[in-house]
């Protein structure tokens, strides 16, 4: 089975820190226990997914590094409490852990040391909520347990994924001059992800599994006909037939994407009363397909380097097609582009994908998914019925804000929906496959 080579085995480091937890497991059996799923709403994987949302935000990191980052979270938890409740393969550490152990204080070892390793300077943040989360489990040998568990399978995931190329040290030179169709840094601040499509991907088999064709040329009629759309619709004059709504979920879209599917993802785990096991398997799938879908996009954005709207419009006379007139004063309807290229749309390679992950979890096309803001103050919550009605509002947003193009979005969905299928083709199947 593909998810087989993620799995540490039990040698070498793998091998000394599995027998530092069974030493410290108050002499209790090594047999795994594997209750029927249905047990009582989780409360503790949906604490730490917010415990780590809090923590990146005072961290005030990019979505590249917070995408990643809870991957790392959403794994060592998932995996802890595979190894003490058995009903689904582990995705990375394969432990087995006793029959007396704690999935709740496993739950909160797990997130509290992937967040004190990839978020050092917030560990007052972490620890006041590991004090908290422990002083609501009983005191005795299966909280210590737990704790033991989660604490290792922890330590082996962060071992295992100590040279994936995470915040590598990737600079960006932009090209000097800048030609037609070039991309140039938005902000003043350093490119956002340079590095992000050099990792190993957790769960592809490589970065460019799922690699677009590239943006249309600037001479070709796809290329005006793109162009042109977002010249009018994505414009922030009065002017624009962008409709309110459109323009309600081009704005909705541009909220902070990693605090905005984090919400979604709590939201719906609590919504839907998910036991321990099912929230944390649901919280891996989620986080793992968000990550492999980033890493896939970046590769090919800083392949490409395609300019954004912004830098394209102004400078439309200078590309070689007679359809693209210029417009230097030109902007957007969001006031902030993204500082990354352009193509593919990240939103796109990576939020048409919740809706994939949802369909399968329900086993039902009909997945009601909600989505809460996280602006202050905030709009309106936006609910989706099916994986298609969210794939096409997503990426449509993104032009009726005027940072994308068509291809970038279009491209950016089919990879999404790939990278989707592949993950959960290849994990997160019932241990009974």
């Amino acid at each position: 089975m593909q998810a087989n080579r993620h799995r540490i085995r039990r040698g070498g480091i793998a091998l000394a820190l599995l027998a530092a937890v069974v030493l410290a497991l108050s002499g209790a059996s090594t047999g795994s226990a594997k209750p029927v799923s249905g047990g009582p709403p989780d409360t503790y994987v949906a604490n730490w997914d917010a415990v780590g949302t809090q923590a990146f935000s005072a961290a005030a990191l990019s979505p590249a590094e917070g995408h990643t980052i809870f991957a790392y979270v959403a794994i060592a938890v998932y995996d802890s409490v595979m190894a003490i409740k058995g009903d689904h393969e582990p995705f990375a550490v394969d432990v087995d852990a006793p029959a007396n152990t704690s999935a709740e204080a496993a739950v909160a070892a797990a997130a509290r040391r992937v967040l004190e390793n990839y978020l050092p300077a917030q560990t007052g943040i972490v620890e006041a909520a590991y004090t908290a989360s422990l002083s609501g489990i009983p005191d005795g040998a299966a909280k210590s347990n737990g704790v033991t568990v989660g604490t290792a399978v922890a330590d082996l995931l962060i071992v295992q994924r100590s040279d994936d190329g995470f915040r590598a040290n990737v600079g960006y030179t932009p090209p000097n001059p800048a030609g037609p169709g070039d991309w140039v840094p938005t902000a003043a601040t350093p490119p956002i992800g340079s590095y992000l499509g050099r990792m190993r991907p957790f769960a592809l088999r490589s970065t460019d599994q799922f690699r677009p064709k590239g943006p249309p040329a600037l001479g070709s009629k796809k290329w005006a006909d793109e162009y042109n759309e977002v010249k009018t619709i994505g414009s922030n004059a009065a002017t624009s037939p962008r409709t309110a709504d459109q323009t309600a979920a081009a704005r909705f879209w541009a909220e902070a994407p990693v605090q905005q599917a984090r919400g979604s993802f709590r939201k719906f785990v609590l919504d839907r009363q998910l036991d321990v096991s099912d929230a944390a398997r649901f919280m891996a799938m989620m986080s793992v397909t968000y990550a492999d879908g980033l890493i896939a996009c970046f590769d090919a954005k800083y392949l490409y380097e395609r300019w954004r709207p912004i830098t394209a419009i102004r400078a439309g006379d200078t590309d070689g097609n007679s359809e693209t007139v210029g417009d230097p004063s030109w902007t957007p309807l969001l006031p902030a582009t993204p500082n990354h290229p352009e193509y593919p749309s990240a939103h796109s390679c990576i939020t048409p994908a919740a809706g994939r992950v949802i369909a399968r979890f329900l086993n039902s096309q009909q997945i009601d998914f909600t989505i809460p803001s996280v602006a202050n103050p905030p709009a309106l919550a936006r609910t989706f019925a099916t994986p298609d009605a969210l794939a096409n509002e997503v990426s449509n947003a993104r032009i009726w804000g005027g940072i994308h193009f068509r291809s970038a979005v279009e491209e950016g969905v089919k990879m999404s929906k790939r990278t989707a299928d592949f993950v959960l083709a290849h994990n997160f199947r019932t241990s009974s496959n």
